[in-house]
């Protein structure tokens, strides 16, 4: 790929490690998240939020210098913004994350033992989306072709997360839960699936970008 030359590759390195920071974030979101559901106790989720805050804070970090590096040093303009609006739209995926948790441990929600096999599905899937988006992105720089094939498992991902959304919605207002937990419930779910549409924006990004970059 033409825009990473010798010192570019530094470059590379930045956004490698800034994937691992924003995937140990998803790994305390989805740990956090299934902890929560099995003993539904904020005090136990404490540990998560720390993990997610500070991953995420050093993962922001990372994002800011590689946007320094594109514009005082490295890539010629072209490839700049192609880079930086990956990072932006990537970077939206574990905001969400943690904000879901935030949400978790602000509200201390109770989750019905009926319902938390489907709150199961829709954490996980959410959270393979943004290991498909890391995967795409390594893909840009090593191989562009690939990045379609990785971009079409995101949108598979997306639409399970939909249904799992619109089947637990159902479910959901079907029952005799009452009302004002019903719809913190819905609220939580919708947020939740907010993480794999965001992933799928990223894809659509990536997309575009490896199609130029084949031309």
């Amino acid at each position: 790929m033409r825009i990473f030359f010798s010192k570019k590759h530094h470059l590379l390195e930045m956004i490698n490690a800034y994937l691992q920071r924003a995937s140990e974030c998803m790994d305390a979101f989805l740990s956090g998240f299934l902890a929560y559901l099995k003993h539904e106790e904020c005090e136990g989720l404490q540990q998560f939020v720390e993990q997610i805050n500070r991953t995420e804070a050093e993962a922001d970090d990372l994002r800011r210098e590689i946007e320094l590096t594109l514009y005082e040093k490295a890539l010629i303009p072209e490839s700049r913004g192609d880079i930086l609006g990956v990072m932006e739209s990537v970077d939206k995926i574990p905001n969400k994350a943690q904000s879901v948790i935030l949400q978790i441990d602000t509200e201390c929600l109770h989750i019905p033992e009926m319902f938390k096999n489907d709150f199961r599905q829709l954490a996980e899937v959410n959270f393979l989306t943004f290991k498909d988006v890391a995967r795409a992105v390594q893909a840009l720089f090593d191989n562009a072709r690939e990045v379609r094939k990785i971009t079409a498992e995101i949108g598979v991902k997306e639409r399970a997360s939909d249904a799992i959304e619109r089947g637990l919605i159902r479910k959901i207002f079907l029952s005799s839960t009452p009302v004002g937990e019903k719809i913190l419930l819905k609220e939580l779910i919708i947020e939740t699936g907010n993480i794999s549409d965001r992933a799928e924006d990223a894809g659509d990004r990536l997309n575009i970008i490896a199609a130029k970059r084949l031309i």
